[in-house]
């Protein structure tokens, strides 16, 4: 029962590496979206598996699919329905520089949920 648990949370944590490869490409594909044949390839996976990847991040809203003709052939278009993470979200964050971060988690003591200072950056910042 232990090797077989192992087994089935290393192919999680397999697929769930190529789920992310293949988001972060087709983010960075910006505007212009990236053909379902070229990211199976960056990625490295046969085009079934490319195909189960694309089909679980559309089902997650993370992706959209569009049908492209290429070089007479149909295939699929795909675009990131979120936009990039910019760094610019993050500057100024109090958290950056907090003395106290080490100690700084969810439900301990010193916590985001009870730092004034993130509350006051969030509050007042333009981002």
């Amino acid at each position: 029962m232990a090797l077989a648990s192992r087994a089935t949370s290393r192919f999680i944590t397999k697929r769930s590496t190529l789920e992310r490869s293949a988001l972060d490409i087709v983010m960075r594909a910006g505007d212009n979206g990236i053909l379902q044949t070229e990211l199976w390839k960056k990625i490295g996976v046969s085009s079934r598996e490319g195909s189960r990847i694309c089909v679980r991040l559309e089902k997650w809203g993370l992706i959209r699919r569009e049908k492209f003709l290429h070089e007479g052939r149909w295939t699929y278009k795909i675009f990131s329905t979120k936009p990039p993470i910019k760094l610019d979200s993050i500057i100024g964050a109090p958290c950056l520089t907090c003395p106290y971060y080490s100690k700084c988690a969810p439900g301990n003591e010193i916590s985001p949920e009870k730092c004034t200072w993130l509350e006051e950056w969030v509050l007042t910042s333009e981002v």
